[in-house]
């Protein structure tokens, strides 16, 4: 079976014909660009005044970002639509609190659009700020709002550490009944677990939360020795552990050596 051949001037035809339009529009937009630099270079026009920033949109709907704040960084990094620094834009919010990322783009002919992405808050960490879901403290905030995540307390860079402990000792603790508020650290790394009920369960110094297995088998007995809320467990017994009621006073009441 013979095939027919295209002749080669056909060929040339036909890929000129297709490819006119396109050569045509690239060659227009590169004449655009070389008159543009022509008239910059002649006129020694400042670009940010040839095709300033003119708008600034704020996207993503942030609730809780400083939105003046936005605009203000985005005016000094980004005065002209050609030259806008972006790279350094974002470096610039993302170090803003409640700003987790953004995106930004330029929309012609001179709006510079900005869309916020704010933290997800995942607990609190002392008395005014707050850990995301990155593990990052940020603030100051106003904590009230925010009295229903876990509170965290200790020295800085022990967040992640403390928001795992929390997790670990809310799961194992829910066996016994008891409701984690959230875990304290001392400098010296003794932790106390705070308890929803206003209790205290002192785990002393780099303890395991593996010890609370022991509380977790007692907690039905120590509840029925007496119709009065645990003031406190005290879980620094090497074999045992010391339970203190609400209306006792002292440092442990109980047996240290309940098992």
């Amino acid at each position: 079976m013979n095939r027919r051949r295209t002749p080669p001037a056909a060929r040339f035809a036909r890929l000129r014909s297709v490819s006119g339009p396109a050569l045509r529009l690239l060659a227009g937009m590169v004449l655009a660009a070389a008159i543009v630099l022509v008239l910059l270079a002649t006129t020694r026009i400042e670009p940010d005044a040839l095709v300033p920033v003119e708008s600034i949109e704020i996207a993503g709907e942030p609730r809780y970002a400083d939105v003046e704040r936005v605009r203000e960084l985005a005016r000094r990094h980004a005065p002209g639509f050609i030259t806008a620094d972006l790279a350094a834009l974002e470096r610039s919010l993302v170090a803003e609190p409640w700003i987790d990322g953004v995106q930004l783009r330029r929309q012609w002919p001179g709006t510079l659009v900005v869309e916020v992405r704010e933290p997800v808050p995942v607990a609190r960490w002392g008395e005014e700020q707050l850990v995301d879901r990155h593990g990052r403290v940020f603030g100051p905030v106003d904590q009230a709002e925010w009295d229903y995540l876990p509170a965290l307390e200790g020295q800085d860079g022990r967040q992640v550490v403390l928001m795992r402990r929390y997790l670990e000792v809310s799961a194992r603790l829910a066996d016994a009944g008891l409701e984690v508020a959230g875990v304290a650290e001392g400098r010296r790394h003794d932790w106390t677990i705070r308890l929803e009920s206003g209790g205290r369960i002192l785990m002393g110094r780099d303890a395991e939360a593996a010890r609370l297995n022991a509380l977790v088998r007692a907690a039905d007995v120590v509840r029925e020795r007496r119709d009065a809320p645990v003031e406190r467990w005290d879980l620094r017994y090497p074999h045992g552990m010391a339970v203190a009621w609400a209306e006792e006073d002292g440092d442990a009441a109980g047996d240290p050596g309940t098992q």
